[in-house]
């Protein structure tokens, strides 16, 4: 089972925050960096730094990781100017990754340490620069940071028209034959049926009336 390093931390955040001499802290806590800053890496360059945070145990003489502590990086250049990170743990216990910058001139010294109202310095335990530029087994530069893409603005909602209305089935159709006699019409037929009866009965009475017997 891991040691706890409850009272550890407890006792780097008193110390941190009494003001203690650095020197308190590089007594018993140490970093490691996974690989060294190449000093002819140009000022402005961002570059990920990873390292090792270890508390020895005197009493095993082993080291326990040291997780979840506000732990910072502080590069200085040739000039004197300084840039300053905190670093983030990950998922190995006690590792910590910093995306920091270059100072001008180039980085010429490194403090790692625990931020509190006074910040407590960590001894570094291995080289932490090379000389010349970045190389395979330097500090690599960090990744571009992702820039969203702008928001695509929202296509209208297509309104759905409304459905029509099936036609009702009537009736079908009566056949188209020839239309029936009107009224007018029917009468001029009675009324030339009429005449002609009448013309028929008169000529026939002519034929009886020029056959009949004269008397003596």
């Amino acid at each position: 089972m891991r040691r706890t390093l409850a009272p550890v931390l407890a006792l780097a955040t008193i110390a941190a925050l009494a003001g203690a001499p650095a020197t308190l802290a590089k007594e018993w806590l140490e970093a490691t960096l996974d690989a060294p800053i190449a000093m002819g890496t140009p000022g402005g360059t961002e570059i990920l730094v990873g390292l090792t945070v270890v508390a020895p145990d005197p009493e095993t003489g082993g080291r326990h990781p040291v997780e979840g502590s506000p732990i910072y990086v502080r590069l200085t250049g040739r000039d004197g100017s300084t840039t300053r990170e905190a670093a983030a743990g990950d998922r190995t216990p006690g590792h910590y990754t910093v995306r920091i910058a270059i100072p001008e001139g180039g980085a010429r010294d490194i403090e790692v340490g625990i931020h509190g109202t006074t910040d407590l310095p960590i001894m570094v335990m291995n080289d932490p620069f090379a000389f010349g530029a970045i190389t395979a087994r330097t500090a690599q530069l960090a990744p571009a940071i992702a820039t969203p893409a702008p928001a695509k603005p929202l296509a209208p909602a297509a309104v759905a028209e409304p459905a029509k209305a099936a036609p009702v089935a009537g009736p079908p159709p009566e056949p188209i034959g020839p239309a029936a006699p009107g009224p007018v019409l029917l009468g001029a037929v009675v009324a030339l049926g009429v005449l002609a009866v009448a013309a028929l009965l008169a000529v026939r009475r002519r034929r009886t009336t020029g056959t009949a017997p004269r008397s003596a």
